[in-house]
Order: structure tokens, then sequence, then C-alpha cells
């Protein structure tokens, strides 16, 4: 996979970047099959890999949703896996996310985002929101579809030229605390994009990128690495996040 100039200045104008079939089968089997051992059975991640599940994003426990028990995400597995750790140095990734942000690069965060059958819907925010990377624009997401995303199962869907507003203030949902809800006023925002695309496939998108997903209306997983690409020098406003990093890269 050959980054070339006309991908970053597609990501510069639009926030987002879909590049098709960057991953062979073979290159992901080694992701594929922890993931579906940690959805089996959570115990077996590795120390130090947080997983959550569908129901802890409820925030009244006595609500019949709490009690979801279906593996929702993870966080530090390129941290603690190595299998992981080796899939996020995949020469191929790592060609196009220094051609959008600069030759010397770390994984400054790290998640699998899962949609069980009938998995809830992820509204409309921005990475940076959470992670309050310096500066704004060096921070690149790269969302990897481990399965085919649809427009059935929840594919990601982009605000083209939203991250070129900066970082919004945001309000939290009262049912669901863990979303930050960005406050953006009367800002008239290009139409959204849905971006469905084959396995193996990486969108790239801006860390400042407002971007969303929908339930999975589907009886089948869709599984999703997520890797917070920044360039080695930046840091977070959160000194808790620069001392997590996943992984040191240059």
């Amino acid at each position: 996979m050959r980054f070339q100039a006309s991908m970053k200045t597609f990501f510069d104008d639009n926030g987002y970047l879909v590049v098709e079939h960057v991953l062979t089968e073979e290159e992901m089997a080694g992701v594929r099959r922890r993931t579906d051992e940690i959805i089996a059975d959570p115990d077996s991640a590795p120390p130090g890999v947080s997983v959550g599940r569908e129901g802890d994003t409820i925030a009244d426990k006595s609500r019949t949703e709490a009690a979801n028990r279906a593996v929702r995400g993870t966080a530090f597995l390129v941290r603690f896996d190595p299998i992981f750790r080796a899939f996020a140095q995949n020469p191929n990734i790592l060609e196009l996310v220094r051609g959008l942000i600069g030759p010397r690069i770390k994984v400054f965060r790290d998640q699998m985002l899962l949609k069980p059958p009938g998995g809830q819907a992820k509204p409309v925010h921005q990475d940076q929101s959470y992670f309050r990377v310096r500066p704004e624009g060096d921070l690149v997401t790269a969302w990897i579809a481990l399965d085919p995303a649809t427009e059935e199962n929840g594919c990601m869907r982009y605000v083209p030229g939203s991250h070129k507003y900066g970082i919004f203030e945001i309000e939290t949902d009262p049912e669901k605390p863990v979303h930050h809800i960005p406050v953006t006023g009367a800002i008239q925002f290009r139409e959204e994009v849905r971006c469905p695309v084959p396995a193996g496939s990486i969108i790239f998108h801006h860390g400042c990128t407002l971007h969303s997903s929908e339930v999975n209306r589907t009886n089948t997983w869709r599984r999703a690495v997520i890797l917070h690409y920044t360039t080695a020098s930046a840091r977070s406003d959160h000194a808790s996040l620069n001392a997590e990093v996943s992984l040191e890269i240059d």
C-alpha cells in the first residue's frame, strides 16, 4: 500500500479517508482469533487490558439494558498483548499514518470497538474531546474493519470538514454518561457521509472530526480495531493519558 499525495489532500479537506483492502486475511488472523477468545471469555484478556460490556454505558443500573454483559470494547491490547502490538506496527498501516501526520509517530491509545448482534449506537462525537492531544492536528485514528462494515451492522458515519472547527465543548448524556455530546451551536455542516467498507479496510479520521455509528441490526458481530496514532512529540492535556501511551514507535 503506497501513500499518495491525493490521500493527504482529501484527508485535510474532509477530515477522514477511506482506504480499502489494506490488510490481508492472513494479517488479520491473529487479532481476529484473540478478539474471539476475549468475546468468549473476557477473563482471558491479559492483565492490564480493560474490557467493557454493553450494559456498562447505562447510568441507571436498575434498567434491563444494564444487565447486558456482551463485550462492547477493550482498551490497551496493543500495550499488553504481543499479537496486537505487532499488528499496530504493520508496515502498510504505518506508511499511511506517516503520510497523514508525519514520519515520527506512536500509538497514543488503542481500543477495540465491537458491536454484538443488536449492539448499541455510538452518537456523534470527537475523539479529541476524550484525549485532548496537542497540537490538535497531531492525532489520527485508524479504524480497522475486521469484518465487513455495512449500513445494517453499524458502519462509520462522518461529517466532512467538521475537523476544521477544533474541539467542541461537550454535554454528557445523563442516561449514558460515557458519551460526549458536542455542543456545535448554529454551525451548518456538510451532509453526513456513511462509509461501509470491506474487511481489511481502514478509515482514518482526524481527532476533531465528528463521527458516529448506528445500532447493529444483524445477527452477527461487527468487530473493529481502533488505533489512535499521534506524532512522537504530541502530548495530552491529561497527564494520566501521557503516562499510559500504548506503544512508542519512533
